[in-house]
């Protein structure tokens, strides 16, 4: 008795320590010191708990504890730096040699400094502070985007001079010469980067330096925050929040690893509250643009996307945003594209529409089934400046080639469509602007507040049924995008005014046809 008492008083010592032993190799990682990279975030009072701790260019993160500690898991290909960045400092970091491990990081200054110099966004030897001088690629981006056209966009610059495309005065709708108090509007967010006092500020024809680049580089990286303010009424550069430094340099933006000593994360450059200020306004009681309420109200917002994850997603060319200049090789797929669309805008156009026709004949009547759709999008087709406009054009020809007429219950083009269309089968999609006597198009300055909105609602299918008076032999279904009305466009002399987005030619015959 005594000794099957002593056996098993043996087992069980062998099995507190076999679980021990396990327990020690597999599952008490404070036991295996060598597979955490270890270290201490503090600021100059101490400690800093809740910092972002990461191998630079990597995911592999963690958060630093309570007093400041912090555990990286190892990696196989070791990388060379640790950075840390906590809300309201500068990004620190540390080489992985330096021992004992300590980040350091430095708060950012508490006000902005009106008094700051803005840096040129053009490569210039003579200006060694310029982003082209390192960021070539970025800098070719951005070249190509609207951003860098906000302040001398010829078309613009015709609306809010009355000028024509050969810069003739005289030529049609003139924002200046209606609202010469309101041009501030306009210099908010086409020129953000032009003081009040600047005599630019209300005529951005006197558009001087760095300001004349429009929404440039630096502008966008000096943006901490965006204010608590309701969208759409306050307008531009007077809803952000601003940090420009007394001394030396402050870059803000959407990577939480740069390490230069000037570089600042900051969350509000990957959401879509980022582009609301300049995609949201109210301007002389006439809600102009409308993008970010139209996000607010689409399903890609309940899906949790944002602005940034279309506009400027990554293209996969680009690995690193300063080669030979410091930069280092990153994921592409971590790298914004600066053009802010893919490809052209025609391709834009393509990529986000649906149509699909479905064509019958009988001996006196044909019908087209057309159905259009906002597809991929997160917000109305389409957006941005209130004149654009989309044009949905059915014809029909019987067998002799005669066109056949719309049949009365068919829904026709109306005289806005533009003098070539007007009458046609098919619809119109815009904000269809008109003034208090009733005459459209107008001008929003002179507009009524309330207008009529058709436009395409992302995922929301437009059906429509076109009959002609007799048996076609083809069926045409065009979809055009026109940048503004046809009637300002003839005057103001704009001649590349319509992109064809789809043009399908049918055989009736045919039971369905998909595009685009």
């Amino acid at each position: 008795m005594h000794r099957a008492r002593i056996a098993a008083l043996l087992l069980l010592l062998s099995s507190a320590a076999f679980c021990f032993l396990f327990w020690y190799l597999f599952g008490n990682s404070a036991a295996r010191p060598d597979e955490f990279m270890e270290g201490v975030v503090r600021d100059e009072r101490g400690p800093l708990a809740g910092a972002m701790v990461r191998y630079q260019t990597t995911q592999t993160s963690v958060h630093s504890e309570a007093d400041g500690r912090f555990r990286l898991p190892r990696a196989d290909k070791q990388p060379a730096h640790v950075t840390a960045w906590q809300d309201g400092y500068l990004i620190g970091g540390a080489s992985v040699e330096q021992a004992p491990l300590v980040i350091t990081l430095q708060r950012l200054p508490t006000e902005d400094n009106e008094a700051y110099r803005w840096v040129g966004s053009d490569p210039n030897p003579r200006n060694g502070q310029n982003c082209g001088n390192c960021h070539e690629a970025i800098y070719r981006e951005w070249s190509a985007s609207g951003h860098a056209r906000s302040a001398h966009n010829r078309r613009f610059l015709n609306l809010y001079d009355g000028t024509d495309w050969q810069g003739r005065s005289g030529h049609g709708w003139n924002l200046l010469a209606e609202h010469p108090d309101g041009a501030g509007v306009c210099t908010a967010c086409h020129a953000p980067a032009v003081a009040s006092g600047d005599p630019a500020y209300f005529d951005l024809r006197k558009l001087s330096g760095t300001a004349a680049q429009g929404v440039h580089c630096d502008y966008c990286h000096k943006i901490a925050d965006v204010e608590n303010v309701q969208f759409g009424l306050t307008h531009g550069r007077f809803a952000l929040k601003l940090l420009r430094p007394a001394r030396g340099q402050l870059f803000f933006g959407p990577l939480d690893d740069v390490d230069r000593g000037e570089d600042v994360f900051a969350p509000i450059y990957r959401q879509s509250r980022y582009c609301a200020s300049c995609h949201e306004g109210t301007v002389f009681g006439v809600q102009v643009y409308s993008t970010y309420s139209e996000w607010l109200q689409s399903p890609a917002r309940s899906q949790g996307k944002q602005c940034q994850g279309c506009h400027i997603a990554p293209t996969g060319k680009l690995a690193n945003l300063a080669p030979a200049h410091g930069g280092l090789p990153r994921d592409p797929n971590t790298l914004a594209d600066h053009r802010f669309f893919a490809g052209s805008q025609l391709a834009m156009l393509q990529n986000s529409l649906k149509l699909n026709v479905h064509c019958v004949a009988g001996d006196k009547e044909t019908k087209a089934e057309v159905v259009l759709e906002a597809d991929q999008v997160g917000h109305r087709l389409p957006t941005g400046f209130v004149d654009r406009n989309l044009v949905l054009v059915v014809d029909a020809w019987d067998r002799a080639g005669k066109a056949l007429l719309p049949g009365t219950s068919s829904p026709r083009l109306p005289d806005l469509a533009g003098k070539s269309q007007s009458g046609h089968a098919g619809k119109l999609f815009a904000k269809q602007l008109c003034d208090f006597d009733g005459r459209e198009p107008a001008p929003f300055w002179r507009a009524q507040p309330d207008f009529k909105d058709t436009r395409l609602k992302p995922g929301q299918p437009e059906r429509s049924t076109f009959t002609f008076a007799g048996r076609a032999e083809r069926v045409q279904v065009r979809l055009l995008y026109r940048r503004f009305w046809p009637s300002v466009a003839d005057e103001k002399g704009w001649q590349d005014n319509e992109l064809t987005v789809a043009d399908k030619l049918l055989d009736v015959a045919s039971a369905e046809v998909p595009g685009p």
